[in-house]
C-alpha cells in the first residue's frame, strides 16, 4: 500500500491537470475569468496555474522525502546524482525555452482566453518535442525521484507522464483543435 503522502501527491498531480483543463474549457465556453477579472485575466490565470503547480510540487516533495532511500539504484550514487542534476537542469531549461517560444499567453491556455496564435509553433523546443513543457516537467520529476532514491517517486513520475499523455491526446489536444478549427 502506498503511503499517505504519496497518495496525496498522486491526487495533486491528477487534480492539477484536471483543474487546468477544466478551467481552460470553462473560460473558452463562458469567458467567466475575463468577465470577472477583465482584460488581464489571462495573466492572473497564469499566476494561478503556477501557484497550483507549486502546491502540487510541495506534495510531491513531501512524498519523496517520506519515501527517500527506498528505490533502487542502477548506477553508483555519484552517477545517480549527476543524472538527477542533468535531468533537472534539462527539464527546467526545456520549460523555460517553451515559455520563451510561446510567451505567457501561449504557455498558460491563452488560446482559451481568445488569444490565438497565427500558426502552430514549430520552432525552438517544438522542433524536438510535440509537448516540451510536459516533457520538461516529467524530466524534473524523474530527477527528484533519482535524487531521493524513491520508489514512490518513480511511480509518481510514471503517473505524471501518463496523466500528461492522456491530457494531451484526449482532452487538451482535442480542445485546442476545436478552438483553432473555428478560427479558420
Amino acid at each position: 500500500m502506498l503511503a499517505t503522502p504519496t497518495l496525496v501527491a498522486a491526487a495533486g498531480i491528477v487534480a492539477h491537470v484536471v483543474h487546468y483543463n477544466a478551467s481552460a474549457q470553462l473560460e473558452h465556453r463562458t469567458r467567466i475569468y475575463t468577465k470577472v477579472l477583465g482584460k488581464n485575466a489571462v495573466y492572473m490565470y497564469a499566476l494561478l496555474l503556477v501557484v497550483c503547480a507549486l502546491a502540487r510540487d510541495h506534495f510531491i516533495n513531501a512524498a519523496l522525502t517520506a519515501d527517500a532511500g527506498t528505490g533502487f539504484e542502477l548506477f553508483s550514487p555519484t552517477i545517480t546524482d549527476i543524472a538527477a542534476y542533468a535531468l533537472f537542469g534539462f527539464g527546467i531549461a526545456l520549460n523555460m525555452w517553451t515559455l520563451q517560444a510561446l510567451g505567457i499567453k501561449g504557455m498558460y491556455n491563452g488560446d482559451s482566453f481568445g488569444f490565438l496564435m497565427d500558426a502552430p509553433v514549430t520552432g525552438g523546443p517544438f522542433a524536438i518535442f510535440n509537448d516540451p513543457q510536459y516533457v520538461g516537467t516529467t524530466m524534473a520529476m524523474l530527477s527528484s525521484a533519482l535524487w531521493y532514491r524513491s520508489l514512490d517517486g518513480y511511480l509518481l513520475t510514471a503517473l505524471m507522464g501518463s496523466v500528461f499523455y492522456v491530457s494531451v491526446h484526449f482532452i487538451e489536444g482535442p480542445h485546442m483543435a476545436r478552438i483553432y478549427a473555428k478560427k479558420k
